[in-house]
């Protein structure tokens, strides 16, 4: 017997969509879901009514394209679909182009992820910091190889500290690698694929330990602000992540490793409107003082193309 109900992933299988695109949908309302609890459901029967919907008039399984309008309606294109790792900054900028006419519809799937669904056609930019383990380098060689025959500008959203998020006062002293990986502290951990998980994983395989031998390493969540709120409840003793995140609930921080932050953008995308705003707002100084103001940020390349491929 069917179930009444389904959960975003179940309805994503179904349509063949990313989960990532099924949430946008429920946020947009084009989907009807209800919340039953802390998770959101999906009745059948409103599936149902949806797919038969857009049977006459669309493919379900292909991507739900930010900026999509009909090529004849003579509308602009008003909206970004965003995809990759989550930064505070992004709040900011979203709010910057909604001032300006522009609506950004992220979803926080982590950096790998963006680059997949970059390259899957679904959304229209990407964010990533993803460290080279062979080279050092941030993010380029991860893009010239999950974007192999793609042409896409890349452009600094900023430079920022990833660190140890640690309550007030430090009460574990954990001011080292050796110390965070020292298997006496509970930590919280990104979802796999994001750029702060992928560091992570390499430093363990440095120190020639197992993930098994961090408490907390399997509990995973999608955004700084859930590490950062993890280790103010108490749920964990420390996490990697980003500064402002910490500052922003007045948690300590104890840097460890300076990192780039991308945005991936398709080339042919850059001549449109949207797009010619969205480099002016990032290049505006009043958006980069707010940015600076979060803290642990540095702008010095924020919306300067940093390559083309």
């Amino acid at each position: 017997m069917e179930r009444a109900y389904l959960t975003p992933e179940e309805v994503a299988s179904v349509l063949k969509l990313s989960k990532y695109t099924v949430y946008e949908m429920i946020k947009r309302k084009e989907l009807p879901a209800a919340k039953i609890g802390r998770a959101l459901r999906i009745l059948r029967a409103d599936l149902d009514q949806f797919m038969r919907q857009h049977k006459s008039t669309q493919d379900v399984s292909a991507p739900i394209r930010s900026g999509a309008v009909p090529p004849d309606s003579g509308k602009t294109q008003l909206e970004i679909y965003f995809a990759g790792s989550h930064d505070l900054s992004l709040d900011l900028l979203s709010r910057a182009l909604g001032k300006r006419g522009i609506t950004l519809f992220p979803a926080y799937s982590g950096s790998m992820d963006g680059l997949i669904e970059l390259y899957k056609g679904r959304v229209d930019m990407a964010g990533c910091h993803l460290l080279d383990q062979m080279t050092g380098e941030y993010n380029l060689p991860y893009i010239r190889s999950m974007l192999p025959n793609e042409q896409v500008a890349v452009v600094n959203l900023v430079s920022r500290w990833q660190g140890f998020i640690v309550p007030t006062g430090n009460p574990r002293l954990i001011t080292s690698w050796e110390e965070f990986l020292s298997g006496r502290h509970r930590i919280v951990n990104r979802q796999r694929g994001s750029g702060t998980r992928v560091l992570l994983d390499f430093k363990l395989r440095q120190a020639g330990l197992s993930a098994e031998s961090i408490p907390g390493y399997e509990r995973e969540v999608s955004t700084h602000y859930e590490l950062a709120s993890a280790v103010l409840r108490g749920e964990a003793d420390a996490a990697l992540g980003i500064e402002s995140a910490a500052r922003g609930l007045g948690l300590d921080f104890y840097p460890v490793q300076e990192e780039r932050y991308d945005l991936v953008i398709p080339a042919r995308l850059l001549n449109q409107e949207r797009f010619r705003v969205f480099l002016e707002v990032l290049r505006d100084p009043a958006f980069k003082q707010q940015v600076v103001a979060l803290g642990g940020y540095g702008i010095a390349s924020t919306g300067k193309i940093i390559d083309r491929t």
